[in-house]
């Protein structure tokens, strides 16, 4: 399962390495490798602002899903975590 997750912006630049780190993005990326993930950018070569702030984790299933999203919360940094919708057929 696709946790898709959006941090502010300013973590966002720290992530893409488009600015020095910060104390919250340094924080996210030790929330998430104590879990056990990591964390993916969903649009790696964009420079839309908008677009870089999003990032994903591949969880193995509903539950563990829940677990990461309900953890990353807790976080300054995420604005959103949610479990990606199932593709639809149009």
């Amino acid at each position: 399962m696709q946790v898709t997750i959006q941090v502010s912006a300013d973590v966002a630049r720290a992530l893409h390495q488009q600015s020095p780190p910060t104390a919250k993005s340094e924080t996210l990326l030790r929330m998430v490798d104590t879990l056990g993930y990591a964390l993916e950018p969903m649009h790696r070569d964009t420079d839309d602002p908008n677009l870089q702030s999003y990032f994903i984790v591949e969880a193995p299933d509903s539950a563990t899903a829940q677990r990461v999203i309900d953890r990353l919360r807790e976080s300054e940094a995420v604005e959103a975590a949610y479990v990606k919708p199932p593709d639809e057929l149009p």
